[in-house]
């Protein structure tokens, strides 16, 4: 299982169990829904039950279902805050493994470069010992060829075929 999948599973807080408490209360009876149409008086406002002249029916309103409904919006941006927390906290850790990471690296990058000069230089000074080598070579060949001289090998002479009576 991946870093990021763990994470994913540990996480419990989905939106979905406040989308349930949600549409429990949508589902719920219409006893709690309050309709404010056709409700206006003269001068526009609504009437309710501690209006004493409200002259219409009363309406009653439901402010703990509000209330409710407040409360699991703050507790779903509570939520949010610390899975966002959290997700920061892990991005400052993966960028300092991902900072170590990159310096050693580098490390590692400057010490092959030490490590191919050094070669290149060691390949340099063998191509020169190399080349010195073989003048030298030639020299004793030359030497050799003057001293000694072109002496070709005597060739053996071929022996006349006896002749048997």
């Amino acid at each position: 299982m991946s870093d990021r999948a763990s994470i994913d599973a540990a996480y419990t807080g989905s939106p979905n169990v406040m989308m349930r408490a949600w549409q429990a209360k949508a589902d719920a009876s219409p006893e709690k829904v309050v309709s404010f149409m056709g409700l206006e008086n003269r001068n526009g406002a609504v009437p309710t039950n501690d209006s004493p002249n409200g002259g219409g029916p009363a309406v009653t309103r439901e402010w703990s279902s509000a209330v409710d409904l407040i409360r699991e919006a703050s507790e779903a941006i509570r939520v949010g805050e610390e899975r966002a927390a959290e997700l920061e906290a892990q991005l400052a850790q993966v960028v300092a493994q991902a900072d170590l990471e990159i310096r050693r690296l580098e490390q590692e990058v400057a010490t092959g470069v030490q490590n191919l000069a050094r070669s290149e230089e060691r390949v340099r000074l063998a191509e020169a010992r190399a080349a010195e080598a073989e003048e030298w070579l030639v020299r004793l060949h030359d030497a050799a060829i003057e001293a000694f001289g072109n002496r070709a090998k005597p060739t053996p002479v071929a022996s006349a075929p006896e002749e048997t009576e």
